[in-house]
């Protein structure tokens, strides 16, 4: 009852927030004027916010002011999978999200959250602007979701609430929170955690009140968001590239004229390749302020017994995965 009463609650704000969107010129004199709405979970401080500002200020200056774009930041439209629901169902114009929930919907997107998968940030950008992101892409719109562009939300370390993680068997008896994906979760029960989906709304008072001892996440959400003050320490691992999207319904991408598609893709182009560098210049940044805040950083764990830990997740889905992860690791 609690579920459908939130549901409704989101959906209700959505469309109160949706008069006068998807290309609706009601509110204005000019008839290609349109309006759209766009939802994500950042904090007004986070690179999501940081990539959906840029998006919305080019998309503004190519179109001339024909186009405006208006920003709902902190989860005001509801999680991430609740947002791609809205935005596949024509009930939200835009979301940037994270690959997480979105495999719920496209299952090659799951290929890309695979532990320990990506050299770095460079090989995975590679990867998602050349032929592995354009098949994922085309799945992507096959179920009615256009991504205009792949956005960076960092690499995954591990932080913890009451010990540090040094070893694998650090990890064993903990309660970890993942995102609603399957591969994430079969990583951290192979790790030896106990996997905890939590939407990223519910996070911060779950590890404030002890429902769950940790999570993997990268610094760009960690930092932002305060998480310093629930979690005492801070494992740099880079086990998970955390890749997101600017999501469109494709329908209602389609449907648009074809100039105001071309600004859309455009300036997801200049706004997604900008957020991508953000993160990366704010790294060092950002750790400096978890250290000034007290997180215990563990900059020397050996890594290679976390690797082999997680190398049954690979074997139990390669069927599905394993000729995209061949491409994955050509591209390096």
């Amino acid at each position: 009852m609690k579920k459908l009463l939130k549901s409704s609650l989101i959906i209700g704000s959505a469309l109160l927030f949706m008069a006068g969107c998807s290309g609706d010129a009601s509110n204005s004199n000019d008839s290609d004027a349109f309006t759209f709405e766009l939802g994500h979970g950042g904090s007004i401080d986070s690179h999501l916010n940081e990539g959906a500002k840029k998006f919305i200020e080019l998309v503004d200056e190519k179109s001339d002011g024909r186009i405006v774009i208006n920003n709902h930041p902190n989860s005001q439209l509801g999680a991430e999978r609740e947002m791609t629901e809205s935005v596949q169902s024509q009930l939200l114009d835009i979301a940037i999200v994270s690959t997480g929930p979105v495999g719920n919907f496209a299952d090659k997107v799951n290929a890309l959250d695979f532990p320990f998968l990506f050299d770095d940030h460079k090989h995975a950008e590679d990867v998602l602007d050349g032929p592995v992101g354009e098949e994922i892409n085309a799945q992507l719109e096959s179920v009615n979701l256009k991504n205009l562009y792949w956005v960076d939300n960092g690499s995954y370390h591990l932080v913890s609430n009451n010990k540090p993680i040094r070893t694998v068997e650090d990890m064993k008896g903990l309660k970890f929170r993942t995102q609603e994906n399957q591969v994430q979760i079969d990583t951290t029960n192979a790790l030896g955690a106990s996997a905890t989906p939590i939407a990223f709304s519910e996070l911060f008072l779950s590890a404030q009140q002890g429902v769950i001892d940790g999570q993997g996440n990268s610094l760009a959400v960690l930092i932002p968001n305060s998480y310093y003050d629930v979690h005492k320490y801070l494992t740099i691992t880079n086990h998970m590239y955390s890749a997101g999207m600017i999501l469109m319904n494709n329908q209602s991408f389609t449907s648009l004229p074809e100039d105001v598609q071309q600004i859309l893709l455009e300036a997801a182009k200049e706004a997604g390749t900008h957020q991508r560098q953000f993160v990366q210049e704010l790294n060092a940044e950002y750790l400096e302020t978890a250290k000034a805040n007290g997180m215990e950083i563990i900059e020397d764990a050996d890594l290679e017994p976390f690797k082999a830990a997680v190398q049954p997740v690979y074997e139990k889905h390669a069927s599905n995965f394993g000729e995209l992860h061949d491409k994955i690791r050509e591209a390096q």
